[in-house]
């Protein structure tokens, strides 16, 4: 028993040696770090119905930010029942979902072919 808890303890205290603090990254480190750390947000945030998103992968500035898109509430997307009541989605929502854009109007693939 007495060996097993020194197991434990030397397994914790090498593995905090591994996991280096945020401070000590390059700000390459901290940027993919914060980049996957909000993009694990967000798929929790899917997954409890907060965040329905109109896009895949998700849009970012409705978790990111209190914005009319999301109520303003941040870490909330709402932009898939906006569309839904015929309104337009946050700006990088609708951006994603434009493929191509004349004079401010998003077309979608089968508009555009239509004008070709």
């Amino acid at each position: 028993m007495f060996l097993l808890i020194i197991a434990g303890g030397i397994f914790f205290l090498s593995s905090k040696e591994n996991d280096s603090s945020f401070e000590d990254l390059s700000s390459e480190e901290m940027r993919q770090r914060i980049i996957e750390e909000r993009d694990l947000a967000i798929e929790k945030a899917v997954e409890a119905g907060d965040y329905r998103c109109c896009i895949h992968p998700p849009c970012t500035m409705c978790y990111l930010e209190a914005n009319e898109w999301n109520n303003f509430e941040p870490g909330t997307c709402v932009c898939d029942d906006l569309i839904a009541q015929g309104k337009e989605p946050c700006p990088q929502c609708k951006k994603g979902l434009c493929q191509t854009e004349i004079e401010g109007a998003c077309l979608t693939n089968s508009e555009r072919s239509k004008d070709e």
